[in-house]
C-alpha cells in the first residue's frame, strides 16, 4: 500500500510504501508512529492501517475523541473500515491510500500548451503591443514634446506589466518552486494588449457604424479576456483545480469590472465637457384648448375689466383712501 500525506492544496507532501500482508502503519503525533503528523486535533496514537492478505487496507480508529474518517464518513470504532483506495482524515490531516486494487488511468500524452511553447515570443509581442498602444494614444493627443510623452507612456505600460507579472511569478515560486516569469509576462502582456487595442478599435467601430450594441459586446469580450488571463495565472502559479481556479478568476473579474464601472462613472461626472441633456421631452399632438375667434377673447377681456373696476370701487367704499393732509 502507498500512503501519501496531502498538503492544503491536495499535492503530496510525503509518500511511504508498505509491503507484506499484516504490515501495520500507525498514524498520530507520537514519535513512535510510522507517520507522524503535526496536528493538534490528532491523538498521539490516532489510527491504525493494516495491509490485508487480499491487498486491501483495514482502517481502525484507536479510540480518539475526534474520530477517523474515510472519504468523509466516520469509521466505526468497533469494526473499522476496509478500503482499496481513498482519503483518510486524521484530525485535520489528509492521507491518501492506494493499493494494487486501485485502477490506474492510461498514460497521458505530454503536450505543451500554446503559452508555454511560445512564451518568449508571446511575451515580447504582448509587451511591444502594450507599449505601442500607450505611444499611439500620446500621438493622437499631438503633444508638443512628442518623444518625452511617448517614452513616459511606454515606461508606464512596461512597469505595470512587470509589476503584475512579478506578483504572479512570486506566487508561482512559493507554490511550485519555479518563477515561470516568461509565462506570466506572456499571459499579462497579451491580455493587456488585446484589451487596450480591442477597446480602441471597438470604440472606433461604434462611432463609425452607430451601433450601440457593439459597446455591450466589447465589454463582454474584455471581461472574457480578463477571466481567461486570471484563470491561466492561477493554473500556472497555484495547485488549485480547474473548477476552483475558474471560480476565483470569475469572482476577481466581477470585482475588477465593478471597480472599473465605478471609476468610469466618477470620471464622467467630473468631466467639464460632459453635458447632461436630461430626459427626452416629447410633446403630444392633442389640443388642450379648442380654437376660438379673437372677438370671443376680446369680449372676455372686457368682462374681466368691468369686474375688476367694480371690485375696485367696492374696496374704496369699504376702506377710503386717507386724506393727504392728515
Amino acid at each position: 500500500m502507498l500512503i501519501e500525506q496531502l498538503g492544503p492544496h491536495g499535492h503530496p507532501l510525503l509518500r511511504q510504501r508498505f509491503e507484506g500482508a499484516g504490515t501495520e502503519c500507525r498514524v498520530g503525533r507520537d514519535l513512535g508512529c510510522d507517520i507522524v503528523v503535526d496536528d493538534e486535533h490528532a491523538a498521539s496514537q490516532h489510527a491504525l492501517l493494516t495491509l490485508l492478505e487480499d491487498g486491501r487496507v483495514s482502517v481502525r480508529d484507536l479510540g480518539t475523541r475526534n474520530g477517523t474518517r474515510v472519504d468523509g464518513e466516520q469509521v466505526p470504532a468497533d469494526t473499522g473500515a476496509i478500503v482499496e483506495q481513498g482519503e483518510i482524515i486524521v484530525g485535520r490531516t489528509r492521507l491518501r491510500v492506494r493499493t494494487r486494487h486501485a485502477p490506474i488511468g492510461a498514460e497521458r500524452v505530454f503536450r505543451r500548451d500554446l503559452v508555454r511553447r511560445h512564451r518568449t515570443l508571446l511575451a515580447v509581442a504582448g509587451v511591444a503591443a502594450s507599449i505601442a498602444f500607450g505611444g499611439f494614444l500620446q500621438w493622437l493627443d499631438a503633444p508638443s514634446s512628442m518623444l518625452r510623452r511617448v517614452t513616459t507612456a511606454g515606461l508606464i505600460a512596461f512597469g505595470a506589466i512587470a509589476l503584475w507579472s512579478g506578483l504572479w511569478a512570486l506566487i508561482s515560486k512559493l507554490n511550485h518552486g519555479s518563477w515561470n516569469v516568461r509565462v506570466h509576462v506572456a499571459i499579462a502582456a497579451i491580455a493587456a494588449a488585446f484589451c487596450a487595442w480591442g477597446y480602441w478599435v471597438a470604440g472606433l467601430v461604434v462611432f463609425a457604424a452607430q451601433w450601440s450594441v457593439l459597446v455591450q459586446a466589447g465589454v463582454a469580450v474584455a471581461g472574457s479576456v480578463t477571466l481567461a488571463a486570471l484563470y491561466l495565472h492561477l493554473r500556472e502559479a497555484t495547485h488549485y483545480s480547474r473548477r476552483i481556479a475558474l471560480a476565483l478568476a470569475g469572482a476577481v473579474t466581477l470585482v475588477i469590472g465593478a471597480i472599473v464601472w465605478i471609476g468610469t462613472i466618477a470620471v464622467e461626472d467630473g468631466d467639464v465637457n460632459r453635458v447632461n441633456l436630461g430626459p427626452d421631452v416629447r410633446l403630444g399632438a392633442r389640443r388642450v384648448v379648442p380654437n376660438r375667434d379673437i372677438a370671443d377673447y376680446l369680449t372676455d377681456v372686457d368682462k374681466l375689466k368691468l369686474a375688476a373696476a367694480r371690485e375696485r370701487q367696492k374696496s374704496l367704499l369699504n376702506a377710503p383712501l386717507a386724506d393727504a393732509d392728515n
